[in-house]
């Protein structure tokens, strides 16, 4: 088989299939609000690694939950914010008693609305960089007051003015969230203080590396050569930051996508195997079951 011709991009779940996953469905074809979604229904397809063509905000309400967001693990319990980006990996685990306020954004509808990039940008960006926040009770109630009027907007009699009404809305909502991240800086300023030693430096680099390469390069040496280091002092630097070395960053982003692909590409585990720039398909099953503790094909029938 010629590796160059499998180009298949991992299956995302845009809303309407997030919907239909959950066995919900929505007025509104581009939003979808809940005060009181569920670990059992609603964040059932976050069980396995996962992307998403959309933004996931929510307000944690009760019961605890771990979140995976791009392998940096998040607590989420009563009075937790969480905003995670489109197109990014996402995988909870939670009691089957937590609960969250949470509010789903397509894409699409951004693109819809009337959007003042020049504002929205620096925001959106400041959110990614903090996609986790503990609230005081009180925000925590504002924003949930929020995704009370958008749940009943998107599930009311529609008009021509709905989707204006919907919008000014959801960026209301944004925006609040902005306000309750910049004031939680200023109250916390280490927070934002990140990146500034050069070790922290050579991890940032090496994670917009790895996030480049992984599915071709699984080699230390390849990621110490581009930045110019020896392998070992990389290795160092990234396990002081991280408490991870470099080869277990490498095996995790590999085997996350590998388990996204299992789940939810149409792909043959021989094709999987090829795409992530294994030799054959005997050499992935090896690599996937000394790293997970199963075969493919289990991992694929869970």
């Amino acid at each position: 088989m010629n590796r160059k011709q499998i180009e298949i991009p991992i299956t995302s779940f845009t809303l309407s299939d997030l919907l239909a996953l959950s066995g919900k469905s929505s007025g509104f074809a581009l939003l979808r609000a809940s005060q009181a979604a569920s670990s059992a229904s609603d964040m059932e397809p976050f069980r396995f690694p996962c992307r998403i063509d959309a933004f996931l905000i929510g307000v944690g309400a009760e019961g605890e939950a771990t979140v995976s967001f791009n392998l940096n693990e998040y607590r989420l319990h009563k009075g937790s914010l969480f905003v995670f980006g489109p197109n990014n990996i996402i995988q909870m685990r939670s009691n089957e008693d937590f609960r969250c306020h949470v509010v789903v954004i397509a894409s699409e509808f951004f693109q819809r609305i009337n959007l003042d990039a020049k504002h929205m940008l620096p925001l959106f960006l400041k959110i990614a960089a903090h996609p986790c926040l503990e609230l005081a009770p009180d925000e925590a109630a504002d924003l949930q007051h929020f995704i009370a009027l958008l749940e009943r907007e998107t599930n009311g009699v529609q008009s021509p003015l709905t989707e204006n009404v919907i919008g000014e809305l959801a960026l209301a909502l944004i925006y609040k969230i902005g306000e309750l991240l910049n004031r939680n800086l200023e109250t916390h300023p280490e927070s934002e203080k990140t990146g500034h030693s050069r070790a922290e430096e050579y991890f940032r680099q090496f994670m917009m590396l790895l996030g480049e390469h992984y599915k071709q390069e699984r080699s230390v040496g390849f990621y110490a050569r581009q930045l110019c280091i020896t392998s070992k002092y990389l290795t160092t630097l990234i396990r002081q930051v991280s408490g991870k070395s470099v080869s277990e960053w490498i095996d995790s982003y590999v085997i996350l996508e590998a388990k996204t692909l299992l789940k939810y590409s149409n792909m043959s585990i021989q094709e999987i195997a090829y795409y992530l720039n294994f030799a054959n398909q005997s050499f992935f099953g090896s690599y996937f079951k000394r790293n997970t503790g199963m075969s493919p094909s289990q991992y694929k029938a869970m």
